[in-house]
């Protein structure tokens, strides 16, 4: 490509110059011809083959000196191109350079292809080109320089910047590739000669030359042209930018800026230039400062003093102000370099300070115009900048060492004034005056500008001392160790009071915490870089130190000044980093007076005193029911409530518009907020290093508190309020809520952090915290307040200690300050436990703040001047305390975990006793507290579980602490002097107390038991016996009766029996009572402890509440049921006397108790019944080895006694206890002598003389369940006894059972007529069982069974016992029995010759007699009458043969008298009060059949000699009375002993005639009995009569005589009724029933052939003399035929024929036995 250009170029040489210039187209054809004999290869075989052809470039060289545009410029083009080639031989440079010298003047075409050319020139051929011919290639540029074209000249002007460059670059190269080279010449300067090489001298010279030109000088090596000296001056500055290593290390350099630089640069400060040199003269001062100061310290010294003297007032113009404080703009953005000019300058001492020096300046600066930075009483928005910028966002840390928490560019919610400030918008310019070349004056620069740079310059100078010393305040880790350090793994359990992994060595990991090192600790403790004297960067550091040590009083005035201005959101975010970051600076280098002076700054920009005078003036008027900040107790730390509130404000806006109000108050801004978390970051930072300066940080945070409290309360923003700097009316943006909002949360994340990184502080650091906290927050103590009877009555708010500017400890009390201040103090305190809670439980007390923070919390929480509210804020902290110490102690070694847990609980011991030291009472507000003493220890024992082991003590002191009384000994399980068996009251202080203590005394024995020291078991008993006994929460009562139970069998398991049996040893040895004996082995015994429990349950039984009673009872039991086997006889003795015979003797006078009272309360017989139970389950389960102890005689002595005394409460429910105990008991024993005959006879004294007497509340299922028991006592007592048994027993037992039966009631829902209650039952089945072969048993036994047999009908015995019981399935049951057993026992003599058979007779008559007249007689067949009556004729048909010979005749007599009043009874019955006709019909058949069967059983019997005549008169009249058919009137019926007294009496007549009998076939059967009585013996049976009954018996003589009459006037009756009756009925006829039953009497007594001995002859007066004696009875009713005859035959209508045939028949047989014979 380049040849082919060439040659066209050479061609175009030859085509213009044919005519002009002969020599030009000679040389041009040679070189073209040349060019063309060179072969083509490449760009680098061309330029190597023409630089060997020197003559090659003439044609060029001839074009240029033609000084013709047009050859010229094809000929510099030519030039240009080998230039850049290579191809350009070196042995003619120096002709090109004169070419292009001449061609400088052509066209602007040439001259831009030479300035093209320069630059590769002195690059391609450096070495060559050098000295003149260096120069001549400046002076060549500086010619095109001068031109008028600005194009060519500006072009040059930068290309003579590039050949400068080229040639110190130059100098470099040859300083690298030679630095040992040898020199070639010296230069001559003022301080003398130096030696340089080639490289160097060039340099040199051009660079003085530029500089003796800058200066107006002319130059001696370079022939410059007249260049401009601004053009200079840019040269030097490029120059001196770009090569500073080459000026550092060559003195001729220095020589140069010493000389020749640095004095023009005085001299133009000192004097009044134009803007474009003075400019440029401040852009080379300030490469000077930034890389040559070191160099030239001396030189500086006076520029920089210049510099800080133009800053002040009107000495120079407003924009060289400005180009100086750029100056120190850019000086302060090098860390290093304003380190070194104050190490150079203000350091040394006979030098200028000019650090000092500036910083004054900026003081001056800061206040010479007050109004133009809007400085005020708080900072504030410039004017036209929106109080909120919404757009911003949170900034990143800016520094490499962490400066903890850097404050972002968040919006602030603040006021507008009208004033510039300082802002970005008005105080700031896109391009810096430094950067305006272009400018030919200065530019418009705003008012404000170098406040800004000022503030660029504090900013710059602070980030620059943090980037110096926060690096090397961080602990550096080796890269070995970061290696070594392991991965935490998943499968990896820590011990929660380990360090964080990152910082915790491997080695470490299982040591003990107590025991392992701190160094953890000490890595969160900034490193103080002045002691890194090893460090490379200590000599900055130093020097860092003394700037911040020297200079900070400025730095703070100046700061302060700006933090009170109008600047705008990035402005002051950036001041408030400066001043952060200055204060850390000089907080890790341990400079604690600027750090505090500069803390106290921030503290006053965060909460300013007009803020808090506004309080003080408004707190009064402060409405008490806005929304407040202390409403949330954590303050700065939670900012739930002021988002809300501000929500709520803004939501009120349009409400409150319209609302007049006074002028407003200053308001709280986020830039207050922003200061404040500047000022919490500091302490997050240097946090460990801050010792007394934690006071600043706490007093700010509590004063910030109270501030936003009530700014809280003031009307929402947006209202229209006059402001108090401007006069005018200010509206708010509503969007101020939401940045204060922002504002907080970043204040409140910056509290937190700060409270939580206090965890990685030394102890020392640590306990410096605290203390600083509660020295703020309360003063010296809050508890060492003296306290009066008035504070405690009222409880007044404790006074606040002094405070620093900005306290609020003046408001009046009205606004409650002082409880609402400790609140959020202790919230605080709060939030540093918890960050530490490692810590605390860790380290050593005293060390790690421990013992301080809980005496300060428990002089809080125990405080009787506190307000409530602060003591249950700090008894809560104390709370969390203790458990998260607790907490992290599960996983620790044991002595760990023994200290740590003796700590904790012992602390809570030392909060309880302060709660109640000297005797002091507990009032409303120490509840609380005292709740959360309770509920720690609740915690605590969650925590800990099984793995607490020490501390014990404390823990059961807290627990009894909830009992009213808590220290009196009652309390302890003991009983009450007064009264040994009843319990003494125990009272929770509280329900909720109790419910706590309880969970935490359930925790004791679930969780911690096993670890649970055995001299503790028995403190636990105790303490559970409490909880059962108290009486607020039955529920409480009830469940410690399970846990009774379970620590019984947890107990069990460790039980010892030689223990036990050595525990009865000693009771029966020593004769003391197990009271005392377990009571002294209770601490050393499981066994004692045991038994401790078991009386513990007995006490608990005692207790007033059934339930709790009840079930103490049963636990007991359970318990006895579940381990009796385990027992030996000894340990049966020991509990049946310490427990068993303690719960009946507690219990009985608690019945005497209840008793004894108006108004019983509770059911104590219940309780009583479950306790007996439970005796007899006892007794009868582990009956074998409690009768072979030694002592089980007078046990069952004591037991008997015991339950004698339950018999005499007269109540059912425990008669039926005891009984039933007894029964169980003896039930186990197979024979007497188990228990021994003395103790089976005291239990048949019991029974024989302790029936069971109820009370008038007893139940029917009462008695009936104690007549039971009763009863099955008798059952296993006859069992045991029976051999033995007497008469007299059998006597009294029956007695006894008659007694139950009769006192029994019926029972509820069931009925006995029809079947037995069970105790009848019972009884029945006893008296089966008796022994009947006892002398005289047989008897007694009947007389029972017959009593029983007519109980049910026994009216009298009914009335006195009050039953209401029917007893007809009793009596009919005990007839049943009586039947069998009369037929066993009938050939026992005894029963015949005393009076047990009337007995039974007598009981069977009376079912008779009361036939359908006794009602109740039940629904199951057959009904009492027939079962007596069927029973009596089966006694009566066993004992009459027997009877002949086995009793006497008087014997034998009563019997047949009991046999006719059968008989009687069987026959007659009342039917007045029976409706069914039917029953009566059935009724009488089965008479009929009894009677039948006891008539032909009795005339044998009575027909005897001996039985006396009243007998067979009484069984007659019965007969003559049961055969009457319808009813005569009382005066028909003639006395038993005259039954023919009235036989002829006839009464008047009737016309109502009265019914038949419906027993009338029973009446005709009772009238053929008398009729067969009277008839004789040879006589034939007369004719059946009508109604079917025929007669069947043997007649005998005296029974006829006692029947004849007796039958006589029964025949006389049917005769007397006709003949007085039928005359007044008239033509009506004579009933029928009536007739009938007058023709059978007729018929009978006509064919009747009576006894000659039944009617004497002297029957009438002995006219009947001629009568034949059978017929007698004929002659005895004459007279009544004759007149009823006469009635028939005048009877109206015509006469009765078949009535008056029979009168005539009969007549005429009277007639036929006087001989007289009717006609025919």
């Amino acid at each position: 490509m380049t040849s082919q250009i060439l040659s066209n170029e050479l061609n175009n040489l030859i085509s213009e110059s044919k005519r002009k210039n002969t020599d030009l187209r000679n040389a041009a054809d040679k070189s073209l011809q040349d060019l063309k004999a060179l072969p083509s290869t490449s760009e680098q075989q061309l330029a190597s083959d023409l630089i060997r052809k020197s003559h090659f470039i003439s044609p060029f060289l001839l074009a240029c000196a033609t000084r013709n545009s047009r050859l010229a410029g094809i000929g510099v083009s030519c030039l240009q191109r080998l230039i850049a080639s290579h191809g350009l031989p070196k042995d003619r440079l120096e002709e090109v350079l004169e070419a292009f010298k001449e061609s400088a003047l052509l066209g602007l075409d040439v001259q831009l292809k030479i300035l093209q050319a320069l630059p590769p020139l002195l690059q391609s051929y450096a070495d060559e080109l050098e000295g003149d011919l260096l120069a001549s290639a400046l002076q060549v540029c500086s010619i095109l320089q001068t031109v008028k074209s600005a194009a060519v000249s500006n072009t040059a002007a930068a290309t003579l910047q590039q050949l400068f460059t080229a040639i110190y670059e130059k100098v470099a190269t040859e300083d690298a590739t030679d630095p040992d080279g040898p020199f070639i010449d010296e230069v001559s300067t003022e301080e003398g000669s130096v030696a340089v090489r080639a490289a160097s001298r060039d340099a040199y010279k051009s660079f003085d030359d530029l500089c003796l030109l800058a200066e107006g000088q002319k130059p001696q090596f370079v022939h410059f042209s007249a260049l401009p000296q601004a053009s200079c001056l840019e040269i030097i500055e490029s120059t001196l930018t770009s090569h500073s290593p080459v000026f550092s290390t060559h003195e001729e350099q220095k020589a140069i800026l010493r000389l020749r630089v640095l004095p023009m640069i005085t001299r133009c400060l000192s004097e009044r230039l134009s803007f474009t040199v003075t400019l440029r003269i401040f852009r080379i001062l300030s490469v000077v400062l930034r890389k040559y100061v070191s160099e030239l310290s001396a030189e500086c010294e006076i520029p920089l003093s210049l510099l800080n003297h133009m800053l002040d007032g009107d000495v120079v113009p407003s924009w060289k102000r400005n180009l100086c404080m750029e100056i120190f703009r850019s000086v302060y953005a090098d860390p290093r370099l304003f380190l070194q000019l104050y190490a150079e300058y203000d350091a040394v001492e006979d030098r200028k300070p000019i650090l000092k020096d500036n910083f004054a300046a900026f003081v001056r600066l800061a206040t010479e115009k007050p109004t133009k930075i809007g400085l005020g009483q708080q900072s504030t928005a410039p004017l036209g900048q929106s109080g909120t910028d919404g757009d911003s966002s949170i900034d990143q840390a800016a520094v490499e060492a962490g400066v903890a928490g850097v404050i972002g560019s968040g919006g602030l919610g603040v006021a507008e004034v009208n004033v510039p400030g300082i802002s970005v918008q008005l105080s700031s310019l896109k391009t810096p005056c430094l950067d305006q070349l272009d400018k030919m004056e200065a530019p418009a620069v705003p008012e404000t500008y170098v406040y800004s740079l000022v503030l660029t310059c504090l900013n710059s100078m602070a980030d620059g001392l943090a980037k110096c010393v926060l690096p090397l305040s961080i602990h550096q880790v080796s890269k070995e160790r970061r290696r070594k350090k392991p991965k935490p793994t998943g499968d990896t359990e820590e011990s929660p009071l380990s360090p964080d992994p990152d910082t915790r060595s491997t080695e470490s990991q299982t040591r003990p915490i107590l025991t392992r090192s701190m160094s953890y600790r000490k890595r969160s403790v900034p490193v103080n870089p002045l002691e890194l004297t090893a460090s490379s960067s200590y000599p900055m550091v130093k020097i860092a130190a003394s700037l911040i040590e020297e200079c900070w009083p400025a730095v703070l005035a100046t700061c302060s000044t700006f933090l009170y201005a109008a600047l705008d959101a990035e402005y002051y975010h950036a001041l408030v980093r400066s001043v952060q970051k200055f204060t850390q600076a000089a907080g890790v280098l341990r400079l604690s007076t600027p750090r505090d002076a500069f803390l106290t700054t921030l503290g006053k920009a965060a909460v300013p005193p007009n803020l808090t005078s506004a309080i003080v003036s408004t707190a009064a008027t402060a409405n008490g029911d806005a929304p407040r900040v202390f409403t949330n107790a954590k303050g700065l730390l939670s900012v739930d409530s002021f988002v809300s509130q501000a929500s709520s404000l803004s939501m009120e806006n349009k409400r409150r518009q319209s609302v007049s109000i006074e002028a407003e108050t200053p308001n709280l801004t986020t830039r207050n907020l922003l200061c404040l978390r500047a000022l919490i970051n500091l302490a997050i930072a240097l946090g460990p290093t801050l010792d007394n300066a934690w006071t600043i940080i706490l007093e700010t945070l509590q004063s910030a508190d109270i501030v936003l409290a009530a700014f809280s309360t003031k009307p929402a923003p947006g209202d229209y309020r006059s402001s108090p700097q401007l006069g005018t009316k200010n509206e708010v943006d509503p969007s101020s809520a939401s940045s204060l909002n922002t504002e907080i949360k970043a204040v409140q994340a910056a509290a937190s952090r700060m409270f939580d990184n206090t965890s990685d502080y030394p102890d020392d650091a640590f306990v410096q915290v605290l203390k600083a906290s509660f020295g703020v927050f309360f003063g010296k103590h809050i508890a060492s307040q003296p306290t009066s009877p008035a504070a405690e009555e009222f409880q007044k708010p404790i006074p606040l200690p002094p405070r620093r500017v900005g306290s609020v400890s003046t408001l009046p009390a009205s606004v409650n300050v002082q409880s609402q201040e400790y609140t959020l103090a202790l919230t605080k305190i709060r939030e540093i436990s918890r960050a530490n809670h490692f810590r605390l439980a860790a380290h050593e007390p005293e060390e790690s703040g421990w013992d301080f923070l809980v005496s300060e919390l428990i002089k809080i929480s125990t405080s009787m001047t506190a307000v409530p509210s602060v003591r249950s804020l700090a008894a809560d902290i104390l709370r969390e305390r203790l458990f998260a110490s607790a907490d992290a102690t599960r996983k620790e070694d044991v002595a760990t975990r023994r200290e740590i847990q003796r700590r904790v609980l012992s602390t809570l011991q030392s909060e309880l006793d302060a709660l109640t030291e000297d005797g002091r009472t507990m009032k409303e507000n120490d509840y609380y507290v005292h709740e959360t003493i309770v509920e720690t220890l609740k915690d605590v024992l969650d925590a800990c579980g099984e793995s607490l082991l020490d501390g014990w003590d404390s823990v059961f002191k807290i627990i009894s602490s909830v009992f009213e009384n808590a220290g009196d000994s009652s309390l302890n399980g003991t009983q009450s002097s007064t009264n040994r068996h009843q319990p003494s009251m125990v009272r929770l202080v509280s329900g909720k107390l109790g419910r706590i203590a309880f969970s935490s005394a359930q925790i004791v024995y679930s969780e911690c038991r096993l670890s649970l020291p055995a001299r503790f078991l028995s403190v636990l008993s105790d303490t559970l016996l409490l909880f059962a006994l108290q009486v607020n929460d039955l529920n409480m009562s009830l469940t410690t009766i399970s846990i009774f139970q379970d620590v019984s069998e947890f107990l069990q398991k460790q039980v010892v029996l030689s223990e036990l049996e050595t525990l009865q040893s000693a009771v029966s040895a020593d004769n003391e009572s197990p009271t005392v004996v377990i009571k002294q082995s209770a601490q050393a015994r499981v066994s004692a402890v045991w038994l401790s429990l078991l009386r513990h349950l007995t006490t608990i039984a005692n207790d007033d509440r059934s339930e709790v009673r009840n079930t103490a009872v049963r636990t007991i039991l359970t318990i006895f049921d579940r381990y009796g086997e385990l027992l030996s006889g000894p340990a049966w003795s020991l509990l049946i006397t310490s427990v068993l015979f303690r719960l009946m003797d507690t219990n009985i006078e608690a019945q005497r108790r209840a008793r004894a009272k108006d108004n019983p309360d509770g059911d104590w017989d219940g309780s009583s019944n479950i306790i007996l139970s439970g005796v007899a389950s006892v007794f009868s389960t582990f009956l074998d080895p409690i009768t072979r102890n030694a002592d089980f005689s007078g046990q069952w002595q004591t037991l008997m006694a015991y339950l004698e005394f339950y018999l005499s409460f007269q109540s059912h429910l425990l008669n039926a206890s005891v009984f039933r105990t007894l029964s169980t008991i003896m039930s186990k024993a197979n024979e007497s002598s188990i228990l021994g005959k003395s103790a089976v006879n005291r239990v048949g004294s019991i029974w024989a003389n302790k029936i069971p007497e109820g009370g008038s509340a007893d139940s029917a299922e009462g008695k009936q369940e104690a007549f039971l028991a009763y009863i099955s006592t008798l059952k296993e007592l006859y069992r045991l006894t029976q051999r033995e048994v007497t008469s007299s027993q059998v006597d009294t037992i029956t007695d006894n059972l008659e007694q139950c039966i009769r006192e029994s009631d019926a029972l509820s829902y069931s009925v006995d007529a029809d079947y037995l209650t069970p105790l009848q039952k019972e009884a029945l089945d006893i008296v089966e069982q008796l022994r009947t072969d006892i002398p005289g048993a047989p008897s007694i036994i009947l007389e029972f069974m017959a009593t029983l047999a007519s109980i049910a009908f026994d009216k009298e015995k009914d009335d006195v016992y009050q039953t209401t019981l029917t007893f007809i399935a009793l009596s009919k049951a005990a007839m049943r029995s009586l039947g069998t057993f009369v037929h066993q026992q009938s050939s026992e003599k005894d029963i015949y010759t005393d009076d047990t058979l009337n007995s039974v007779l007598d009981s069977l008559t009376q079912p008779i007699e009361l036939k359908y007249k006794w009602r109740l007689e039940g629904s199951k067949p057959p009904p009492p009458w027939q079962l007596a009556t069927s029973t009596a004729l089966h006694v009566l048909q066993i004992i009459l043969p027997k009877a002949r010979h086995l009793s006497t005749d008087e014997s034998l007599h009563e019997i047949l008298s009991h046999a006719t009043r059968i008989a009687n009874n069987i026959a007659q019955a009342d039917l007045s009060n029976v409706s069914s006709r039917k029953k009566v019909q059935e009724d009488v058949e089965f008479d009929i059949e009894s009677f039948t069967a006891l008539h032909g059983l009795l005339i044998p019997y009575l027909d005897a000699p001996t039985v006396p005549n009243s007998i067979q008169t009484s069984y007659t009249s019965a007969l003559f009375h049961n055969s009457i058919i319808h009813a005569p009137e009382p005066e028909e019926i003639p006395p038993t002993s005259l039954p023919l007294q009235t036989i002829y009496h006839i009464r008047f007549g009737r016309t109502s005639d009265p019914s038949p009998s419906p027993r009338r076939k029973l009446s005709y059967l009772c009238l053929n009995f008398l009729l067969d009585l009277v008839r004789a013996a040879s006589s034939t049976a007369p004719p059946a009569s009508t109604n079917g009954a025929s007669p069947s018996a043997q007649k005998h003589s005296t029974l006829a005589q006692a029947a004849a009459p007796h039958l006589l006037a029964r025949a006389a009756l049917p005769l007397k009724s006709y003949i007085a009756d039928q005359p007044l009925r008239g033509r009506m006829p004579q009933p029928e029933s009536q007739r009938q039953e007058l023709l059978f009497v007729l018929r009978a007594m006509r064919a009747l052939e009576s006894d000659p001995d039944a009617v004497p002859d002297t029957s009438v007066g002995g006219g009947g003399a001629g009568i034949k004696a059978t017929k007698r009875h004929l002659l005895v009713l004459y007279p009544l035929v004759v007149k009823a005859l006469g009635v028939a035959g005048r009877v109206p209508g015509g006469a009765d024929e078949e009535v008056l045939a029979e009168l005539g028949a009969l007549l005429e047989e009277v007639g036929g036995g006087f001989g007289v014979v009717a006609p025919g």
